[in-house]
């Protein structure tokens, strides 16, 4: 099977590594800095992660963005964020603390909490029918089914956290804001 890789991803792969295609690594994190020189398949799963998620971040480190991918799996490999939905909002969280956060707007961190989100309301079994994330002041909602009218509109309070979430009733009523794990 070829898989179709993005313009200029090419050049991630090491030849190699395109002559034999395996099936996606589990989500663990390679130690292995010599993936780093040239990103070998097993790498192509979080550099997607990343940048098909968030375009944007492409314009932090053109033209492949080799350089945010290099230091966000030193990140990643060391604090080893869980493969569940909170996964983007920790890749925010790595950005505002990385040497990248003077570049970094509203734009990139909202697309990773829409991210965020959607794992959210496809992996979620409870009763809750949607779910809102904040970060200062921006709130992202998203539901299982078709958006409840005015949900959207209500009054939130402030943050205790950097970022936090609750799950939206039934009703979709908010309840009281929780920290990220």
């Amino acid at each position: 099977m070829n898989h179709l890789l993005p313009a200029g991803a090419s050049r991630l792969v090491s030849k190699a590594s395109r002559r034999l295609h395996a099936d996606p690594a589990p989500p663990e994190y390679p130690s292995n800095s010599r993936n780093f020189v040239h990103l070998d398949a097993r790498l192509l799963p979080y550099w997607h992660t990343l940048f098909d998620i968030c375009p944007a971040l492409l314009k932090l480190d053109p033209p492949e963005g080799l350089d945010l991918f290099r230091s966000f799996m030193t990140w990643a490999y060391r604090n080893r964020p869980p493969q569940d939905w909170t996964y983007h909002l920790h890749v925010c969280r790595w950005l505002l603390g990385s040497s990248y956060r003077s570049q970094i707007d509203d734009e990139p961190i909202e697309a990773l909490m829409a991210a965020a989100a959607a794992r959210w309301v496809d992996t979620d079994d409870s009763q809750a029918q949607g779910v809102v994330l904040a970060w200062q002041g921006a709130t992202v909602f998203d539901w299982k089914g078709a958006p409840l009218a005015g949900a959207e509109q209500q009054a939130l309070p402030g943050l205790e956290w950097d970022f936090a979430w609750c799950p939206l009733n039934a009703r979709g009523e908010f309840s009281r804001w929780l920290p990220v794990p």
